[in-house]
C-alpha cells in the first residue's frame, strides 16, 4: 500500500514513516526541506521537497495515488488541498494533541469531553479547528478521517519537558547539579506522557484497523504521575532527587515574566490525565513503555545529547 507522510523529517513524523516502512508499506515522505536532524534517518525513503500549503504542489503530488495519507502537522489548508486531489485515497490520519480538553471536566478524560482548545491560548485553538474541520469532512462527504490526540510527547530525539512549561536546554543540567527548582501552586497537577515511539505506532494500528476512520483517539501511556513525581524520575535517573520549590502559579508567572512562555506554565499546571480505552478496545493499542521509563529515557539522552541541543532548539517539531 502507497503512504504518503506530510512532516516526514520532523520527530513525530519520521517515526511514523519508519513505523510503515517497517511493516512493509510502501512509503513516501514529503516536507518543505527545512528540517534536517532527523532526515539521515529516512533517507533511505522516497521523499519529496514541497509545501502542502500550496494548493499547486498539492495537486501534482497526487498526480501519484497514495491509498493512505497522514499529515503529522495539519493545518485548514493541507486538509482543504488532501481533501480535494487526494484522489483513491483510502484513509487520512492526522496528528492532534489532547491538549485541546484542557481544563479538563472529568478526570481521567475520554473523547466524549468537548474540545474546544485551552482556554489561555496557544496553538491549542487551532488545533480544534482542524479536528472539527476533518470531522465535519467525514459526516457530510465521507471523507476517511481518522484523528490521533497524543499527551506530552517524550522519547530520545526532543528535550524534556522543563518544570517551567517548556523544553529548555538547562533544564536536564539542572537536574544533575540539585538546582532548585519551582514548580507551579502544591505540584499535584497531573501530567501523561507518550513515548513517540508508541505514539508512532498508534498511526498504524488506525491505519489497519477499518473501524477508525471517523474517530478520534487519545493517544498517551497507561498512567499519569503528578509534576512532584515527574521531577522525581527524571532526577533518578541521576541517583539524585529534586530540590522542589512550590510557588503559586500566579507568582511563578510574575517571577519569569517575557522570560518563559507563560502559556506552556498554565498549561502544565492544568491536569493531563486521559482514558485511553478507545484505543485500547478499537485499535489493539498496548503502549510499551511505561510512564516511568519514558521519563527517565529522555532525561538520559538529553544528558548525553547535549551537542545537538541548540540545533534542536532552531526547530520545530
Amino acid at each position: 500500500m502507497k503512504v504518503i507522510v506530510f512532516g516526514g523529517t520532523g520527530w513525530v513524523g519520521h517515526k511514523i514513516a519508519l513505523q510503515f516502512a517497517d511493516y512493509g508499506y510502501d512509503v513516501t515522505i514529503c516536507s518543505r526541506g527545512r528540517k534536517t536532524i532527523f532526515s539521515k534517518n529516512v533517507a533511505s525513503l522516497k521523499s519529496i521537497r514541497a509545501d502542502k500549503e500550496v494548493e499547486s504542489e498539492v495537486k501534482k503530488i497526487f498526480e501519484t495515488k497514495f491509498a493512505l495519507v497522514i499529515d503529522s502537522v495539519p493545518t485548514e489548508n493541507s486538509i482543504g488541498h488532501i481533501r480535494k486531489y487526494a484522489r483513491g485515497m483510502k484513509q487520512y490520519i492526522h496528528c492532534s494533541s489532547t491538549g485541546g480538553y484542557a481544563p479538563l471536566p472529568v478526570i481521567p478524560c475520554d473523547e466524549t469531553a468537548p474540545y474546544t482548545g485551552f482556554k489561555f491560548g496557544g496553538g491549542w485553538t487551532a488545533k480544534a479547528r482542524y479536528d472539527a474541520l476533518a470531522m465535519d469532512l467525514f459526516n457530510k462527504e465521507g471523507f476517511p478521517a481518522t484523528v490521533i490526540r497524543p499527551c506530552y510527547i517524550t522519547g530520545p530525539g526532543m528535550l524534556p519537558l522543563d518544570n517551567l512549561g517548556d523544553r529548555r536546554a538547562d533544564f536536564i543540567p539542572d537536574i544533575m547539579n540539585n538546582v532548585p527548582l519551582d514548580l507551579p501552586d502544591n505540584g499535584l497537577a497531573l501530567l501523561q506522557p507518550i513515548h513517540v515511539d508508541d505514539l508512532a505506532h498508534s498511526f498504524l494500528l488506525a491505519a489497519e484497523a477499518t473501524r477508525s476512520i471517523g474517530q478520534i483517539y487519545n493517544i498517551c501511556l497507561e498512567k499519569a504521575v503528578t509534576l512532584n513525581r515527574y521531577l522525581e524520575i527524571n532526577a533518578a535517573a541521576f541517583d539524585t532527587a529534586p530540590t522542589i520549590n512550590h510557588v503559586p502559579l500566579e507568582e511563578m508567572l510574575k517571577k519569569y515574566g517575557d522570560r518563559i512562555n507563560q502559556v506552556g506554565l498554565r498549561f502544565m499546571a492544568a491536569h493531563m490525565c486521559f482514558d485511553i480505552s478507545k484505543a485500547k478496545e478499537q485499535l489493539g493499542y498496548c503502549p510499551e513503555y511505561s510512564t516511568e521509563e519514558a521519563i527517565g529515557e529522555t532525561a538520559l539522552w538529553a544528558a548525553n545529547k547535549q551537542s545537538i541541543i541548540t540545533k534542536l532548539l532552531g526547530e520545530v517539531q
